[in-house]
């Protein structure tokens, strides 16, 4: 698998350019226990059921409004999380800020802001913590590790 390492200003320049998108086409549930996957953008040619941008989440994470935790990745895939990571599309991305530590918290339209945790340890057997595929191309995965890989998509084995 071909990897090289990114920078975290370069990774900051792809997030921000979620600004501005909006989320349209979220998975969770059944099977996925806390990790999902969020479209943003508009859609590939290639593959209608995929954003410009597409974000998988893998660690910890919670949907913030007023200050109050709302939905955490420890609540249930089906009855809360699958509805609540719903209730994001079709809402605009507002802000969108990383890290020294690469979380990730993106600010919507509507007060809600999704809190990405970056809790994995390196001591740990996961490849990525959290990802983004931008067109289907290029995945900027942020490890374990304390790194960013960008990887072609074709390359990617998690």
């Amino acid at each position: 698998m071909s990897q090289e390492s990114v920078t975290t200003d370069a990774l900051q320049r792809l997030i921000s350019q979620l600004i501005g998108t909006q989320p349209w086409r979220s998975r969770a549930g059944s099977g996925t226990g806390s990790i999902f996957t969020l479209q943003f953008g508009e859609p590939l040619p290639a593959n209608p059921r995929e954003g410009a941008f597409s974000l998988m989440v893998f660690c910890a994470w919670h949907i913030v409004r007023e200050e109050q935790i709302r939905l955490s990745w420890h609540d249930d895939p089906d009855q809360v999380l699958a509805p609540g990571l719903a209730a994001l599309e079709g809402h605009t991305v507002t802000g969108a800020e990383l890290s020294s530590w690469y979380d990730l918290v993106m600010r919507l339209s509507n007060g809600q802001e999704l809190h990405i945790l970056n809790d994995f340890s390196p001591r740990r057997a996961f490849d990525e913590c959290w990802s983004i595929i931008h067109n289907g191309q290029q995945c900027h995965c942020v490890q374990p590790n304390g790194s960013i890989a960008l990887t072609s998509v074709g390359s990617r084995t998690s």
